[in-house]
């Protein structure tokens, strides 16, 4: 398990148990598959692509398909469990929801393109463009489907040696 992934406390449950909650809630089926891509997921405590979440989840269940392990990251985003943010030109990367992580507000996610790392940063920072696109084109944005790309201080300022990646 990773030091970093989010771990339940007497504040805050365990994440898997409360997507199981909301995924009965939705009249929807608790399956194997689900359940072990939740915990994946929760144990990361980081972005993975759906191959990354198949090795893990493959080694905690054998014999899950990789299939199933696409439709089900594809129904636990369906029902707000999981995110899906596009990191640059490389596959589409999964996370828990963070509402499941006791965050009240979405996070927008920046990526240096030239090491790599990636933060998450206040969803406010775009309400002006968001506010624009409504009022302008009638449209909808939703910034936490794609990463902000550009550099890092640490590469901007050529510190690569001393980069935190």
């Amino acid at each position: 398990m990773d030091p970093a992934a989010p771990h339940p406390t007497p504040s805050r449950p365990d994440p898997v148990e409360e997507a199981v909650r909301r995924i009965r809630a939705h009249g929807e089926r608790v399956t194997v598959a689900r359940t072990a891509v939740l915990r994946v997921l929760a144990d990361a405590g980081s972005y993975l692509t759906a191959d990354q979440t198949f090795v893990r989840v493959n080694r905690a269940a054998p014999g899950v398909h990789r299939t199933t392990i696409y439709r089900a990251l594809d129904a636990l985003e369906r029902l707000g469990l999981v995110v899906q943010t596009r990191m640059g030109q490389d596959a589409a990367a999964y996370q828990l929801s963070p509402s499941l992580l006791g965050a009240t507000e979405p996070r927008l996610h920046v990526i240096c393109r030239t090491c790599g790392r990636v933060d998450e940063v206040a969803a406010d920072l775009l309400a002006d463009v968001a506010q624009r696109l409504a009022a302008e084109n009638q449209f909808t944005l939703d910034p936490t489907a794609v990463a902000l790309t550009g550099q890092c201080t640490h590469c901007a300022t050529g510190n690569r040696s001393n980069s935190p990646r």
